[in-house]
């Protein structure tokens, strides 16, 4: 899954209003000082004054005048040049502003001297710096909220539901993926987590039942031959007893072969009431020594094959190092197979251990007749292997094939030159 950067849904929620609100408030601002700008442009004298200037004389106060003047327009006020009538007689010179008075009169320049045109886009100017501010906010947040669900909110729901939706249909095989990094996102990864473990969980599963299944009909093979071997027999019987010409040796052998063949029955019973109890195993790992539990697994499988009149060899190299291992699951399985191996070796059995890719490695060797095709193909492909006719081996590999499994590795079946047969059985450590 990929590496998604981890952020906060309110982080980003409160990053968003926050950029939403200074937007806001920066156009609110350029449309206020725009539609001021647009007002004072309507009215162009509301900055100038009318500067009203006289000149006292010991006489009189001598009126000269009016002029238009711009209000903190920096311009300095000069001496004026002024032109007047002094008692009927004209006079025009240059006077010392010491004999000068100023006043200023404010000039009446408001909206109702303007036409119609400029005093609605006087007033409209106004409402707009009102209004517009509050429009903006209002669509601000309303885009911000469709943003926000769009972005950091839909692409969450829209996989999830379609995600609920595939599992509603008994549908594994999708993916939830939504690439974002804040709580959404890892709900979503959380989802696929689960999504993941179901299918594992699933599929397991269906292994076990199909797997069940192949038992079944292993079994139902197996048992078809003595249950045959007991009706032929009672038939047999049935019809010779009402002629009464079968001899007290004759019974007894038959009497022989139908025991035998209900103890052949009685031992694949006990086999499926123990194939049964290996699905409430559990495998319980532990940190060990390789090297002392090979060395404990050969000194016990030796005194195995003592007993039963054979020799046991081991070839290779001990692995060293430590493993993650069921020690007891791991007797189980040596036990079954050398248990087999013991049945049809000739004189030896040859074991060798190795740890290869975290997996350890067991091959059991026998010099035996090998395995029939019938039991190979079933040992390595989906079906179990079928019982040879002493009912042991059949049995045997199935109970060793399902505890492999547990432990995470498998059991494979060949036969070796010029005869025997070969087992390996491979665990995950």
């Amino acid at each position: 899954m990929e590496h998604v950067k981890q952020k906060s849904l309110k982080t980003e929620f409160f990053t968003a209003v926050s950029v939403t609100l200074l937007s806001v408030a920066l156009v609110s601002s350029v449309t206020v000082y725009g539609c001021r700008q647009f007002q004072k442009w309507l009215l162009p004298e509301r900055d100038y004054v009318m500067l009203n200037i006289r000149y006292r004389t010991q006489e009189a106060v001598i009126d000269l005048g009016s002029t238009r003047f711009e209000v903190d327009s920096g311009e300095p006020l000069a001496v004026p040049y002024i032109s007047g009538i002094v008692d009927g007689v004209p006079v025009t010179g240059k006077y010392d502003l010491k004999d000068l008075m100023f006043s200023v009169e404010s000039l009446d320049y408001g909206i109702g001297r303007n036409g119609p045109r400029r005093r609605l886009a006087y007033i409209g100017a106004g409402i707009a710096m009102g209004a517009l501010p509050a429009a903006y906010s209002v669509a601000g947040f309303v885009l911000c909220a469709l943003w926000f669900y769009r972005k950091k909110l839909s692409p969450a729901i829209t996989v999830l539901d379609e995600a609920t939706r595939h599992i509603s249909q008994q549908d594994l095989d999708f993916t939830v993926s939504c690439g974002l990094g804040n709580e959404l996102g890892r709900l979503c990864r959380s989802f696929e987590e689960m999504r993941r473990t179901l299918k594992e969980n699933h599929q397991e599963l269906w292994k076990m039942i199909e797997e069940r299944k192949l038992i079944q009909a292993s079994i139902a093979h197996d048992l078809r031959n003595p249950i045959a071997i007991i009706e032929g027999y009672t038939e047999y019987l049935q019809l010779h007893l009402q002629t009464n010409d079968l001899t007290t040796q004759r019974l007894q052998e038959i009497v022989g072969n139908i025991d035998h063949a209900a103890k052949r029955l009685g031992q694949y019973t006990e086999s499926v009431r123990e194939i049964d109890q290996l699905d409430h195993i559990e495998i319980h790992r532990e940190q060990v020594s390789a090297g002392e539990l090979i060395s404990d697994l050969t000194a016990d499988l030796t005194l195995m094959a003592s007993e039963a009149g054979k020799n046991l060899s081991t070839t290779g190299e001990v692995p060293s190092g430590m493993i993650s291992v069921d020690a007891s699951i791991l007797y189980r399985i040596l036990e079954n197979i050398l248990g087999n191996a013991l049945r049809f070796a000739r004189e030896k059995i040859d074991l060798s251990f190795a740890l290869q890719n975290k997996e350890l490695i067991i091959s059991v060797a026998d010099d035996g007749q090998g395995f029939s095709e019938e039991i190979r193909k079933g040992g390595n492909g989906p079906l179990m292997p079928r019982a040879e006719e002493n009912g042991h081996r059949g049995m045997g590999l199935t109970i060793s094939r399902i505890l492999c499994g547990k432990h995470g590795g498998r059991l494979e079946l060949a036969n070796r030159q010029p005869h025997g047969a070969m087992i390996k059985i491979i665990l995950g450590v």
